[in-house]
């Protein structure tokens, strides 16, 4: 029991580590387009013309280790990079990038300096124990794929070991020390390494592979920068009342005024939710405008379905409360726009508006492919 949660915590350990590694290499590669995880390799990065020119096999370990010629980290990354070989060009560089050391005395040591004819009689060299016979991972993996010597060779010659690299727990000081982090704080330098790596560790949780564009990657980025500037300010007089259109007459068709007739408002309650309505449809195109977030359309869905939420609780409070439905639909309606501030994007937006939340609520409410959305009325067959 105990190998199986060591097993287990060593593979966990490995993900996160790999995850890292792909943070680390995103800012320190040059000219790649697109960068893709558990595909075609641990790590491989594409140029614009959709070609590998970087194709990484990632290994940690928790204790220290010595890379060996015959073990199966250096063996069976060989032999999967040969059986995918076409998918590679003359340019592509293949690198094993392992925890482990090697040692002066390892045939490994001078392995990314050796020709392509001493790289291929290095491993041809040390395939057998002092016994005579196989090491394992060499019968299981070396032996298949040293056949054909010209097709090994050109393998062997893109093949870099990157060794005794920083492990899991100095790996964040390594990412850290790069350049682009002198704008932040130590505490935000975290914050947008936690980031970046939520967007792999959420993007894996459910699918096999995962891949980024440097274009999102660097919407993401200026997204983060924004961590190191104030929050957008935004108060009433980012959209003044003389900006909007107010006339009642001009609304009397749209669907969210329909509804506050249907629990027998007047033009007092229709007069206030234009006034919101209108400032917020100004404010939110000015937000949307000035946002930097690539998650923008998921956050946005995340504030619709608060919003949508705090409507339905209110309500279904006021449902249990004496009167006739009329009375509590229009008790319930005050509630809800006197109800507590939901932030807006809160990670780009300090909103000190006292307009945008109620008119928000009229936008949703006037959602003629949702009608059913919002509705402020709580007669039973306007609750279906």
């Amino acid at each position: 029991m105990s190998n199986i949660r060591h097993s287990a915590l060593s593979q966990k350990m490995g993900d996160i580590y790999h995850y890292y590694i792909a943070i680390d290499l995103f800012f320190k590669t040059e000219d790649w387009e697109k960068c893709s995880i558990e595909e075609q390799g641990d790590i491989v990065f594409f140029n614009s013309d959709d070609k590998q020119i970087l194709n990484i096999e990632v290994k940690h370990h928790i204790e220290s280790k010595e890379l060996n010629i015959y073990d199966e980290e250096f063996q069976k990354t060989l032999y999967n990079w040969y059986n995918i070989q076409e998918q590679f060009d003359t340019n592509t560089k293949l690198q094993l990038l392992t925890t482990s050391t090697i040692s002066e005395n390892n045939p490994l040591y001078y392995w990314n300096e050796y020709s392509i004819d001493k790289r291929h009689k290095t491993c041809n060299v040390n395939q057998k124990k002092s016994n005579g016979n196989y090491y394992a991972n060499v019968e299981k993996f070396f032996l298949k794929i040293n056949k054909d010597t010209i097709k090994l060779k050109n393998l062997l010659e893109k093949v870099e070991i990157i060794h005794s690299q920083p492990n899991i727990e100095t790996i964040k000081n390594v990412i850290i020390r790069n350049r682009y982090f002198d704008i932040f704080t130590v505490e935000q330098k975290n914050e947008v390494i936690n980031s970046v790596y939520g967007l792999i560790a959420n993007g894996l949780k459910d699918k096999i592979t995962w891949q980024i564009t440097k274009e999102e990657l660097n919407q993401k980025i200026k997204e983060l920068s924004s961590m190191a500037q104030e929050k957008k300010l935004r108060t009433d007089n980012d959209v003044k009342l003389s900006e909007v259109d107010r006339d009642i007459e001009n609304y009397k068709e749209k669907l969210f005024i329909k509804k506050l007739d249907n629990i027998e408002f007047k033009e007092d309650i229709f007069s206030m939710a234009v006034d919101d309505y209108a400032r917020t449809i100004i404010e939110f195109s000015k937000r949307m405008d000035i946002s930097t977030s690539v998650e923008y359309d998921s956050r946005l869905e995340e504030y619709n379905n608060s919003l949508i939420r705090r409507v339905n609780e209110i309500k279904t409070e006021h449902r249990y409360r004496n009167g006739n439905e009329i009375e509590k639909s229009q008790q319930s309606y005050f509630a809800i726009m006197k109800s507590p501030k939901i932030p807006f994007i809160p990670e780009e937006f300090d909103d000190q508006t006292t307009f945008f939340q109620k008119g928000y609520f009229h936008i949703l409410a006037d959602d003629e492919e949702k009608p059913k959305q919002i509705c402020w009325s709580l007669k039973p067959q306007d609750l279906i």
